[in-house]
């Protein structure tokens, strides 16, 4: 049996605001810097190399931690945002009042939503689950940190512990949440077969002021 370790992590608070934040590419703040350095010292991190999505928001941090820490560091666009098509950059709470049942589907029934002109959420789920594969197939037995969005998180934990489609937005996925599943490979008469768990989890809200 192999034991693979991936540890998912949401990137820091991004300038901008409320809006919806898909593929716009704003930096971090001052704070989502510091969460993410934060959270990282809340955990214990024994990865032998790091992913990230290409976005600013996430390979801001996964670049300065692969240097510092000296771990390979891979970009794959599969661990992209979804794409919110014509609600990129635009308030929550107007797109809440003016489009309102729409929008709510994305909380009550999110595997059959697309935003208008943007990604269908099936479609972020595939690509998300095939870029999960590759890393089981390719880096069998190491401890991987990817640096990826909430969404992605969402739909990933979905898929892999079988949850009811809108359980997948009950779980608190903050900036620099974190994820950790266990994934124990055995084979049986040439043929593998995966046991995905999640290890731990923490969902707590980090500013600086709690840290004071």
């Amino acid at each position: 049996m192999t034991t693979t370790r991936i540890d998912l992590i949401r990137h820091g608070e991004p300038e901008g605001g409320d809006v919806f934040r898909g593929r716009i590419n704003p930096v971090l703040t001052a704070q989502g810097i510091w969460q993410f350095e934060r959270r990282l010292e809340l955990i214990e991190r024994p990865w032998s190399r790091v992913i990230s999505s290409p976005l600013s928001r996430c390979l801001q941090s996964a670049q300065s931690l692969s240097e510092r820490l000296a771990l390979p560091l891979e970009v794959d666009e599969r661990w992209i945002e979804i794409d919110f098509g014509d609600w990129e950059n635009r308030p929550v709470a107007d797109v809440l009042r003016e489009q309102s049942a729409q929008a709510k589907q994305l909380w009550a029934d999110p595997l059959n939503f697309c935003a208008p002109g943007g990604e269908p959420v099936p479609a972020l789920q595939q690509r998300v689950v095939a870029a999960w594969t590759d890393l089981l197939n390719t880096y069998q037995g190491e401890h991987l940190l990817v640096v990826c969005h909430g969404g992605v998180m969402r739909v990933l934990a979905q898929h892999l512990l079988s949850l009811a489609p809108d359980a997948m937005n009950r779980l608190s996925i903050p900036y620099a949440g974190l994820l950790r599943f266990k994934v124990d490979r055995s084979e049986w008469m040439g043929k593998s077969d995966d046991w995905v768990s999640l290890e731990g989890m923490d969902g707590s809200e980090l500013t600086l002021m709690s840290d004071c």
